[in-house]
């Protein structure tokens, strides 16, 4: 099992400040996975990552290990429909000049100034 690394450690390696690997992480830069809310990636993905770069490749090109290739995440609660196009039903507006995602903010809204009284 390869060593996992910390946003320290790596910051270490490459002699940057931890909030620049955070920016490479985001930016996919540099290959990584959270634990929690923390930055995490392994000596081997590190490895890989910095030689791409030392290539001028994108590490993003490179497989993420233990993964599938095509692998997609989808974020809960949401409905696999096969497409990620939005259907004629959900681009119709619930009132005229409100879309469904206005009126749910609105209604958060709402909520939100109920809780304060």
């Amino acid at each position: 099992m390869d060593k996992i690394l910390t946003v320290n450690n790596v910051a270490e390696v490459l002699q940057v400040k931890p909030i620049t690997v955070r920016e490479m992480f985001r930016e996919k830069r540099l290959r990584g996975f959270k634990v929690g809310k923390a930055w995490r990636t392994t000596e081997k993905m590190l490895q890989e990552d910095i030689a791409a770069l030392a290539r001028g490749e994108s590490p993003e090109s490179l497989p993420h290990p233990g993964s599938p290739p095509a692998a997609r995440v989808r974020p809960a609660g949401k409905p696999s429909q096969g497409t990620d196009t939005v259907s004629d039903a959900e681009a119709t507006p619930a009132k005229a000049g409100t879309t469904k995602k206005t009126a749910r903010k609105k209604a958060d809204e709402d909520d939100n100034q109920a809780m304060l009284f």
